[in-house]
Parts: structure tokens; sequence; C-alpha cells
């Protein structure tokens, strides 16, 4: 259990710092996001004593990000989702493995569209054009997936 509580600091404080980081400058830096990877894989092995479901979560996480980020390029003919999330999503697959990963993205979007939702009931214009920091809400899903998990 300590070894659990621990590393949940540690991801909380990761977490924190992503998100903050990402609602100021619109950027995820890389050597925060490899240090989620990292130590998500780190805490995993000590957690579970095997990476395999991580480090199939790290790569499914940033392909699956940048699929859809390519999608959207091909679509719109210009990028609309940063591969600082696609970053972000490959830490959050060395924490929870691949199988997290659908959840983290339902529960991102869901608050996303909800924050978007909320500004147009407040009566702020907003357009497919403006940009949204999308790493905070993958934030809260990690966390929230995260935490469900440990319980069960």
């Amino acid at each position: 259990m300590f070894h659990f509580q621990l590393a949940t600091l540690v991801l909380f404080a990761l977490l924190v710092a992503v998100a903050i980081i990402d609602l100021r400058t619109m950027r995820i830096p890389d050597p925060l996001n490899a240090l989620v990877v990292v130590s998500g894989l780190v805490a995993t092995l000590v957690l579970s004593g095997s990476m395999l479901d991580s480090a199939i979560g790290v790569v499914a996480g940033y392909g699956a990000m940048w699929g859809v980020s390519a999608g959207y390029r091909a679509v719109r003919g210009a990028d609309g989702v940063g591969m600082g999330d696609a970053k972000l999503l490959a830490g959050a697959g060395a924490w929870l493995g691949w199988v997290g990963l659908p959840f983290v993205v339902l529960i991102a979007a869901s608050i996303g569209l909800a924050w978007v939702a909320l500004k147009r009931v407040a009566g702020r214009e907003v357009s497919a054009r403006d940009a949204l920091a999308f790493g905070p809400f993958l934030c809260v899903g990690v966390l929230v997936v995260w935490l469900v998990r440990g319980l069960v």
C-alpha cells in the first residue's frame, strides 16, 4: 500500500506541473513528458513486477494521439492536436497500461466538452479554431483512472 501511495504522490505532482504549464503556455515540455513516461514505467515495475502492459500503453497512447493529429491535419489542413498531448498520453499508458487509455480519453474529452459548453453558456464566443489546452483534461483523466484502479 505504501508504494501505491508514494507512486500516487509522484503522479499527482507531475500532473499538476503538466496542467499548470500547459494552461499557461499551451505547451508541455518534452523533459516533463519524459519524466511522466519513465516514472510510470518504474512505478509499474515496482507495483506489479511487469512493464509489458505499460510498454504497450506508451506506444498505444502516443500512436492514438498521433493518429488523431494526422487525421485532423488531413481534414483541416492545419495542426489541431499538439504532440505534447500525444507524449502525455504515452505517459498515461506508462502509468495505467493500454487498458486505461480509452477511459482517460473519455474522461478528458467529456470534461473538455463540458468546459466549452460552460464557456458558451457564459456568453463567450467559441469557434473550432480556438486553441484549447487539452493537457489539463488529460491529467484529470489520468488521475481519476489511476485512483479508481487503485481502489479495485
